[in-house]
């Protein structure tokens, strides 16, 4: 990642100050390392975490879109993680560092970053003492307190230990408001359906650098933009799924079998059908045995269920 450095002139009466720091407004997807908006020296002495913000500027002329990275050693060491949101750094934190003093360490440094972009003319020191949910947790500017999409069952809500966010930072299509990576679909944006086993979409876990990519799509978006199933040309695909954003590529023979077993436990015989149905097209014209093998079996199921209904 491209770090910027921009300059710190001191003693601008205009700057807010925060933790006893003066603040220099940034321009919108600009990264830096260090003081004032990323620990510096923690936690041991030549630390130095990144911290980048995003598009988004809240009424107070703050980013609603901040993040943190660890110190370059943690990336090294395969520990590489982003943090989306105070409340992820906060569990990372207390998980890993029990005895530090939480609240001392965010005293540290500056949380909030002011933009470039906001309208000239506002007192500055004014808006430092400006205080919201939003400032304080940027990614919660949604009635839902955390969901950009507004979707009050996305696992983005998790407070537990495994909310803590280890995904590639993304200024792309998580840039746009009201896309959620966690529950929204990276090709029509719409929310994903996580019932049925969670079989009716696919997740990328592909690592960059350390960083899983995260991003959820439809299997049916990705079949109609030929991003799924077998698919000739350039792309290249055999039973797998291309994912847009990081071009990487996960084998949908697993998935599908996974989605198989779950049919067994589905009460709705056309939710069966229809999970049937995707496998099928994502199967079929693959020359792997392993697919070939699995389409089988979904064809024998596809009979049965037809039987059982009359046809």
């Amino acid at each position: 990642m491209d770090i910027d450095n921009p300059g710190r002139s001191e003693g601008s009466p205009s700057r807010p100050k925060a933790n006893g720091f003066q603040l220099y407004p940034v321009s919108v997807n600009e990264s830096g390392e260090g003081l004032p908006y990323a620990p510096e020296d923690w936690p041991h002495p030549g630390d130095k975490w990144v911290w980048k913000v995003g598009k988004r500027i809240a009424v107070s002329g703050f980013f609603m879109d901040r993040y943190l990275y660890l110190p370059s050693r943690f990336s090294l060491a395969g520990q590489g993680r982003c943090f989306a949101s105070r409340l992820s750094l906060e569990l990372y934190v207390q998980k890993h560092f029990p005895d530090v003093d939480v609240d001392a360490f965010f005293s540290s440094f500056s949380w909030k970053i002011p933009s470039k972009a906001y309208k000239r003319g506002v007192d500055y020191l004014e808006i430092s003492r400006y205080q919201t949910k939003t400032s304080e947790h940027p990614l919660s500017d949604s009635p839902m307190g955390g969901c950009k999409a507004g979707n009050r069952f996305c696992s983005s809500l998790d407070t537990g230990e495994d909310s803590v966010s280890e995904i590639m930072f993304c200024d792309i299509c998580c840039s746009e408001p009201g896309f959620c990576r966690d529950c929204c679909c990276i090709l029509c944006c719409r929310i994903i359906n996580k019932a049925h086993g969670g079989h009716s979409y696919i997740r990328c876990e592909a690592s960059t650098d350390g960083y899983i990519c995260g991003h959820n799509c439809h299997i049916d978006c990705a079949l109609r933009a030929y991003m799924a199933g077998t698919v000739g040309g350039s792309i290249g695909l055999e039973a797998e799924y291309y994912c847009r954003r990081c071009d990487s590529r996960t084998d949908l023979v697993s998935h599908f079998t996974k989605l198989l077993q779950a049919c067994e436990s589905l009460g709705s015989r056309d939710d069966i059908e229809k999970l049937l149905n995707v496998g099928f097209c994502v199967l079929r014209g693959s020359k792997k045995t392993s697919a070939h093998q699995l389409l089988n079996s979904i064809e024998k199921a596809m009979s049965k269920v037809s039987e059982e209904n009359g046809r």
